[in-house]
């Protein structure tokens, strides 16, 4: 597949990622990664070349399927999410975020809590001056996230997409996962959790089914990994929304910030979240 850059487009950051996807273990997955197999530059254009990875977006898949029908599909998504969330950092990763221009993930300057709090501490200097306005209680849910972000880190470290969703799943026309798409901006190694909670999240961001799948979703993972499952879930969403509520507006002013601000201003999240 031949994709075609702007020329101003940051090359070192398109070799991070082909560097990233060669490292990838991929023996253990039932569907394909991404391959950069070139990237040049050719009369004011970065042309990039990747292996053609097959199928339909799954989300191609849930528009034409009944909402109510949907729990094949779902399962099968939620599997996807856990599977990728098997594959380990290899031994000589250096940062825990793949895309770290300022520094904040090192490895070594602590454990996966340690960075995310450091990252945390970055955002809210950011969008502290918004969700002082639109956040009930602020104050107090900062406190309460750093409170436990400070305990120390004592499970795996696997791979984390970030923006696992049906836009970035390619599926057969039966629903089987054929290959992921499109890693990034919040890729990472940490707690595998963290992907699980935002892929319950995304498969329907702003419930235009109506079909209540983010519920639907946390009480599959909840079925199959225990109860105990629910809080991380919780904990995990609301640090996500933390963490990215002006990644496309700088002003706050869209409907992801929207979105970040009723998690964080959903009770049911934080008297769980442990």
């Amino acid at each position: 597949v031949l994709k075609l850059y702007h020329a101003a487009t940051p090359i070192a950051n398109l070799q991070t990622l082909q560097h990233f996807y060669a490292t990838l273990t991929r023996q253990q997955l039932s569907y394909a990664l991404p391959v950069i197999q070139s990237i040049e530059q050719q009369e004011g254009l970065v042309v990039v070349v990747e292996k053609r990875l097959h199928g339909q977006p799954l989300a191609t898949l849930v528009a034409a399927w009944d909402p109510q029908a949907l729990d094949e599909l779902l399962a099968r998504y939620l599997h996807a999410v856990v599977e990728l969330g098997q594959l380990t950092m290899p031994d000589d990763t250096v940062r825990y975020k793949l895309f770290d221009a300022v520094g904040i993930s090192a490895r070594g300057a602590g454990d996966w809590h340690q960075f995310l709090l450091r990252y945390v501490e970055l955002k809210l200097t950011q969008l502290t001056p918004f969700f002082v306005r639109d956040v009930t209680n602020y104050d107090a849910k900062v406190q309460r996230m750093g409170e436990l972000l400070a305990q120390p880190y004592r499970g795996p470290y696997r791979l984390i997409h970030g923006d696992f969703f049906p836009g970035n799943l390619l599926v057969d026309d039966n629903g089987h996962p054929t290959a992921l798409l499109d890693f990034g901006l919040f890729t990472m190694y940490g707690d595998p959790r963290f992907d699980l909670a935002t892929a319950c999240a995304f498969f329907d961001m702003y419930d235009e089914l109506g079909a209540n799948l983010r519920a639907r979703l946390f009480d599959l993972a909840c079925a199959q990994f225990g109860e105990a499952l629910r809080p991380m879930l919780h904990r995990y969403l609301l640090l996500y929304s933390f963490l990215s509520a002006n990644t496309y507006s700088s002003q706050c002013t869209d409907g992801h910030y929207a979105w970040c601000v009723a998690n964080l201003n959903n009770s049911t999240y934080w008297e769980a979240v442990i």
